[in-house]
């Protein structure tokens, strides 16, 4: 009876021990299938990840590729568009002609820097022409010296747009107006100094514009 008891008790304690290694090995089974589950998914994610990198990459390459045409393009039309300008001004009426030699000397040096992006390129391009359209639309009086036959004298510059360039001596005695088609100043006769001075005063806000008699410098021919 001693004997079947015990055989009794040993099953049971094996029984439980299975049970406990059987448990614990559920666990282990549970806690590895969530980790796979999450390995799976991280490998998803970086899977997903490393496609958009890719599709990026190989945008960025595209616009790059791209990037790099329109620049090659666009430098020569640039380089024809600074080297148009420069001949333009050389020809036209020398009004500013400090101020407009310097922003073109600015700009072909801006152009022949490797180091300078090519939208800067252009923006400075398309600045300087603005500059110079604005020109026509516009009128000032600046004091400059000019070559008047043989003698270099001081006084107002009128510019009447980019038509017309005219001389006023400082003591309001004597006008000129630059002729294209000579590339020189010419006086002008007597009775057309005080319209000069009108237009003068007229371009510094001292008078209400009206209608002047002033006339215009041959036209270069070409």
């Amino acid at each position: 009876m001693a004997t079947s008891i015990d055989v009794r008790q040993a099953s049971q304690r094996e029984q439980e021990k299975w049970d406990a290694q059987r448990a614990e090995l559920a666990a282990e089974y549970d806690r590895l299938k969530a980790e796979n589950e999450m390995l799976e998914a991280e490998n998803k994610r970086m899977s997903d990840t490393s496609t958009a990198l890719g599709q990026v990459i190989d945008q960025l390459e595209q616009e790059k590729t791209q990037t790099r045409q329109v620049r090659e393009e666009l430098l020569p039309f640039l380089a024809k568009v600074q080297e148009d300008l420069t001949r333009f001004v050389a020809d036209d009426v020398p009004f500013l002609p400090e101020e407009r030699r310097i922003r073109l000397e600015k700009l072909a040096a801006l152009m022949d820097d490797p180091g300078v992006a090519v939208a800067e390129k252009f923006r400075k391009t398309m600045e300087a022409l603005s500059i110079e359209a604005e020109y026509g639309n516009t009128i000032e009086v600046y004091h400059d010296r000019i070559l008047l036959g043989d003698r270099r004298v001081s006084g107002q510059i009128f510019r009447l747009g980019r038509i017309s360039l005219y001389y006023l001596s400082l003591d309001g005695q004597e006008a000129a107006v630059f002729d294209v088609g000579e590339q020189q100043w010419r006086r002008l006769d007597d009775r057309f100094v005080p319209e000069v001075a009108a237009a003068v005063e007229i371009a510094l806000k001292r008078r209400t514009a009206g209608i002047l008699d002033l006339p215009l410098g041959r036209l270069a021919t070409p």
